[in-house]
C-alpha cells in the first residue's frame, strides 16, 4: 500500500495539473487537467466541463455518493 506524505492512501488522493487559455482574445478560455500520477491529460472546450469533469471525478472515488456519472470525453481544444 502507497501512503501518500499526507498520510491518504493512493484512492483517496488525486492531484491535477489545470491549464487554462484562450485561442484568441475574444475567445472563450479553454483548459486541460493533467493527472499528476498518471500522466494522462484530457483537454476541455469550455471550463463548465472541466469543472463537471472534476466534480465526477470526485464522485467516483466517494464512498458516500449517490450516484455516478460518466466523465465527459476529452475534447480537442
Amino acid at each position: 500500500m502507497h501512503i501518500q506524505s499526507n498520510g491518504l492512501t493512493g484512492p483517496a488522493y488525486r492531484s491535477y495539473l489545470v491549464r487554462f487559455w484562450q485561442s484568441n482574445p475574444q475567445g472563450g478560455w479553454r483548459a486541460s487537467a493533467q493527472c499528476v500520477q498518471t500522466g494522462n491529460t484530457i483537454l476541455f472546450g469550455t471550463l463548465e466541463r472541466l469543472l463537471v469533469f472534476l466534480q465526477n471525478e470526485l464522485s467516483l472515488r466517494d464512498p458516500y455518493a449517490a450516484t455516478e456519472e460518466q466523465t465527459l470525453p476529452a475534447e480537442q481544444a
